[in-house]
């Protein structure tokens, strides 16, 4: 059985390694947007809980933030 030649002409450490960070990153993001919108979640939560705030910050939305873009 032949295996493929990783060494890809001797550009595999630059191939590998790009796909290796493209996962890392997206690994990266996932866990981040699994973090804040955990994140969120408890910051509504206690904002519910806690009657005294203002309105504005009792309420969370992700939607018409300041770093959403409209077209």
């Amino acid at each position: 059985m032949n295996w493929p030649d990783l060494s890809m002409g001797g550009y595999g450490f630059y191939v590998w390694g790009s796909y290796l960070f493209a996962l890392v990153a997206i690994v990266w993001e996932v866990l981040s947007l699994r973090h804040r919108k955990k994140a969120l979640a408890n910051e509504a939560r206690r904002a519910v809980a806690d009657d005294d705030r203002p309105a504005a910050v009792r309420t969370t939305v992700l939607r018409g933030s300041t770093n959403e873009t409209t077209s």
